[in-house]
């Protein structure tokens, strides 16, 4: 009988009718329930009002019916109907409540409950003027909404609410639930303080991205109240006639598609009163349309604006402040005169506010040029050093130059310039020259990046010295004179050293007009070598080395033409003497040509005596070979008269 009576009701069902909260009443009008709609766990009561005492109900019929869902064969063949009235929801779905009376045709009636997981309902508290609020229900779950404004007034549905003038911190609590249904489902709260008057916020930080006529960008920094809804206004080319733009969220709005290459942007922050239809209004910020051109030796850069609440502009070139800040605010423009060729440059103007805010320009590069001819070297250092010739210079001061562009010439004895080298590495070392004989000039011109050719620069040339050995009395030295220095020459020091090159005493001061010096030959330095320091009149002076010159005295003997071996302690011993002797030796021969003596010591004479007996006057020739420490010899021969008979 019950599984008919079931099949009967599965005919039966229809979607049931909803009516106001409270009491909900079956379509057939046999029973009522006390909620159609709710949340887990929801209990339902039915209360019959068929008339028939016989009412049995089946509180999920959906899981015999096969097009459902929750169908279930084997459940359904144990479903058995029950008198009780009460029953409880514990999981969420859609239920088919099913009323059984045996009496009445048809024998069942229908009502559908919705059963909900609770969820917490979305919403945001919003502050106006004269410490009213108003809530926005963001939720899309629920249907029916309970606000507790937390100030001990009772829960309501008014979405707007007054506080008393006096700060404080209130919970505002939202309940959300279902109509035909308890209010047992989730809520959520937020604090609010309200307020009397709704705060502003400014535009911290304005900066433009993008420059370009169509597709130009602009990014607003700022921190606003988030119980304050506010609205982003623009305004092109001025301050007036804003429009606009959006209601801003989070700490940064991106504005798109503006025409930044030839349009500057104002902005401002709206707060919106929500109660009274009311904005209140922020400072406003404008951004800058920044130009720059490249003239000559030059960038010049321009810019539009709108002042307002200024402090200063502030040019950056390369992310570095250019100069100190500019605090005439009818400042259009500066000229940077710090630029060099071919070199990319890229500025940024920064518009400091009063209150702290700053507006960014944005990023404007441009390449250096130049037409100016740039100066020519003035001072050039040439230095002799063996057989070659260092050739230094200084770096013209100017921010165009570049290294690897000079051409340097050359000439010899006056012969015509011609082009050696383009150095790149300074100095530069000219090699395999004959710097003993020969006079050598240089003169260099360079470019600078833009292509620029300097004029000639002065002429240089090393100091040639010459030397010479008069009669093996004086060394006499005469040398050209310095040419290279802007300056000109302050003295030359004469430097004297010994054959391996160590200096002997300090150098010979003479002044920048004298160019000879005569040196007195001493007994007791064969080879002397000799060379000219320069020194430029500066006051860091520059120095510059001539040749070396080796001046020597050949060996020197000494030989008497007679001696007088008497023994009378004079002129007893042919003996010679000499200067820079090495090697000696000595051989007396008589006339007939018998070698009478031989010595190889220079301290060692012939005392006239021959096989033990003194040799009778006459004359005797005698030959003598001496080297010096070079190896280089003279021979000498000649006749020696012995006198032994003189008193």
């Amino acid at each position: 009988m019950q599984k008919s009576l079931f099949h009967i009701c599965l005919i039966l069902l229809a979607v049931c009718s909803l009516t106001a909260q409270g009491q909900v009443t079956s379509p057939l009008g046999r029973f009522q329930v006390d909620y159609l709609r709710g949340c887990t766990p929801l209990t339902v009561n039915v209360t019959n009002i068929s008339g028939e005492i016989n009412d049995q109900y089946f509180y999920d019929v959906d899981t015999c019916i096969s097009t459902s869902p929750k169908f279930d064969a084997v459940a359904c063949t144990s479903m058995t109907a029950t008198s009780t009235t009460t029953f409880t929801y514990s999981q969420p779905g859609t239920y088919t409540l099913v009323q059984v009376l045996t009496n009445l045709v048809p024998r069942t009636d229908t009502l559908v409950i919705e059963i909900f997981n609770a969820q917490t309902p979305q919403f945001e508290v919003l502050l106006c003027s004269n410490y009213e609020v108003q809530v926005q229900v963001n939720d899309t779950i629920y249907d029916q909404f309970s606000i507790d404004y937390g100030d001990g007034s009772p829960p309501t549905s008014n979405l707007n609410h007054t506080y008393p003038s006096v700060p404080g911190i209130y919970p505002v609590t939202l309940s959300g639930f279902y109509t035909d249904g308890p209010q047992n489902c989730a809520d959520s709260t937020i604090n609010v303080s309200p307020v009397n008057n709704i705060p502003t916020s400014n535009i911290s930080q304005l900066t433009v991205d993008v420059s370009d006529p169509a597709a130009g960008v602009i990014s607003l920094d700022y921190i606003v109240n988030n119980q304050v809804n506010y609205m982003l206004e623009i305004s092109t080319n001025g301050s007036s006639g804003f429009s606009d733009v959006g209601i801003v969220s989070g700490n940064r709005f991106t504005v798109n598609g503006l025409n930044t290459a030839d349009n500057f942007y104002c902005f401002r922050l709206a707060a919106l009163d929500p109660c009274n239809n009311t904005r209140s209004y922020s400072d406003t910020i404008c951004s800058a349309n920044l130009l720059a051109v490249a003239l000559d030796s030059q960038n010049q850069l321009d810019w539009t604006t709108e002042i307002i609440n200024f402090n200063n502009f502030e040019i950056q070139k390369n992310g570095n402040p250019l100069g100190p800040p500019i605090t005439n605010g009818g400042s259009t423009s500066f000229t940077d005169t710090l630029v060099a060729c071919n070199v990319d440059y890229c500025y940024q103007l920064i518009t400091n506010y009063n209150n702290g805010s700053r507006s960014l320009s944005s990023v404007i590069c441009v390449t250096g040029i130049s037409t100016t001819i740039p100066p020519a070297v003035q001072s050039i250092t040439v230095s002799v050093d063996g057989p070659s010739i260092t050739v230094d210079w200084q770096v013209p001061d100017t921010v165009n130059f570049q290294l690897n562009s000079y051409t340097l010439s050359r000439s010899i004895n006056n012969e015509p310039f011609q082009i050696i080298a383009n150095p790149n590495i300074i100095p530069f070392t000219d090699v395999n020259l004959r710097t003993q004989v020969n006079t050598h000039c240089y003169g260099l011109v360079y470019e600078d990046r833009c292509g620029n050719q300097s004029g000639a620069s002065v002429t240089a040339c090393a100091v040639l010295l010459l030397g010479d050995n008069i009669d093996n009395r004086n060394f006499v030295l005469s040398w050209s004179p310095y040419l290279g220095w802007e300056n000109g020459v302050s003295e030359y020091q004469i430097e004297i050293m010994d054959e391996n090159g160590a200096l002997i005493g300090s150098p010979v001061v003479v002044s920048s007009g004298t160019t000879n010096y005569t040196d007195l030959i001493t007994a007791t330095r064969q080879i002397t070598q000799y060379r000219i320091v320069a020194i430029s009149n500066d006051v860091n002076p520059l120095i510059s080395y001539s040749n070396i010159v080796v001046l020597d005295i050949p060996v020197q003997v000494f030989l008497p033409n007679s001696f007088t071996p008497n023994n009378d302690g004079l002129n007893d011993i042919f003996l010679a003497k000499g200067l820079f002797i090495e090697e000696f030796s000595m051989e007396i021969y008589s006339r007939w040509g018998e070698l009478l003596f031989r010595s190889e010591d220079l301290d060692e004479g012939w005392d006239g005596v021959y096989k033990g007996s003194l040799v009778p006057d006459g004359s005797y020739v005698y030959q003598v070979t001496a080297i010096d420490p070079q190896g280089r010899a003279v021979n000498k021969s000649g006749a020696v008269n012995v006198l032994s008979k003189m008193n």
